[in-house]
């Protein structure tokens, strides 16, 4: 742990290769944890605003489409506008990176307890019960991360994965 004579939210870089702790052999390296409720708060702040933008664009592309087919399509577009938010997290954490573009920001991703990497379906899995668990309790559940110590919320237990910190790359 470091010096407690610093600030409480610290969001400086990380340094070196101390923190390359695996899940898989049972250990955690706290570093990995330190102000991870903070970092997934600004990385989902920054995914509201990416997937903002692609709903703008996307909602654009589907009046046009609806005018062209007069309305015809119409209820098809509103399910795939719904579906936007859904698939960005899919996408992007199932991915080569494992995280969205506020979770590279914010330099924390997702893993399997194992340490393995998650594949699509978890991640389809993890975004639907984020969305749903959100939805049905008010936010409520977001109370989970502060009764344990790595932050983990009720879908990362659901799924069995976690986020952690990653080091920067140079």
């Amino acid at each position: 742990m470091k010096n407690t004579d610093g600030p409480l939210i610290e969001l400086s870089p990380l340094k070196g290769d101390q923190h390359e702790t695996r899940a898989a052999n049972g250990t955690f390296n706290p570093d990995d944890f330190e102000s991870i409720r903070l970092r997934r708060i600004f990385a989902y702040a920054i995914d509201v605003l990416c997937i903002a933008v692609i709903s703008i664009a996307a909602t654009f592309a589907a009046t046009l489409i609806g005018v062209i087919t007069f309305g015809v399509l119409t209820p098809l577009l509103v399910l795939i506008l719904t579906a936007i938010p859904l698939a960005y997290h899919t996408l992007l954490v199932g991915g080569p990176g494992s995280a969205t573009f506020g979770m590279r920001f914010m330099n924390v991703r997702m893993e399997r307890m194992n340490g393995d990497a998650p594949d699509y379906l978890i991640a389809l899995i993890h975004a639907a019960l984020f969305y749903f668990t959100l939805a049905a309790t008010s936010s409520l559940i977001l109370l989970v991360s502060l009764f344990n110590p790595r932050g983990r919320l009720l879908h990362d237990y659901l799924v069995d994965t976690m986020i952690r910190r990653v080091p920067i790359r140079s």
